[in-house]
């Protein structure tokens, strides 16, 4: 089965635990389940993890928009 999850589903997987947390996992874990997103879904993405409260959301679980940790970590 092909997904394609809106960007505010994603950012709430990314950065909270719940349902879509629990879907993404789902979908990482899954044969038969496969991500698909355009261009345009992840630039939005981009832009969202950078924005202030994204960012500070980030570091506080150890994270950094690029998916690394942050510096002097």
């Amino acid at each position: 089965m092909r997904l394609v999850l809106d960007t505010n589903i994603v950012i709430s997987a990314l950065l909270w635990r719940g349902k879509p947390s629990q879907l993404l996992e789902a979908v990482s874990r899954s044969r038969e389940l496969r991500l698909f997103a355009s261009p345009a879904l992840l630039e939005e993405l981009a832009d969202v993890l950078t924005r202030p409260m994204a960012a500070k959301r980030l570091a506080l679980i150890g994270k950094t928009a690029s998916g690394g940790r942050p510096v002097g970590q």
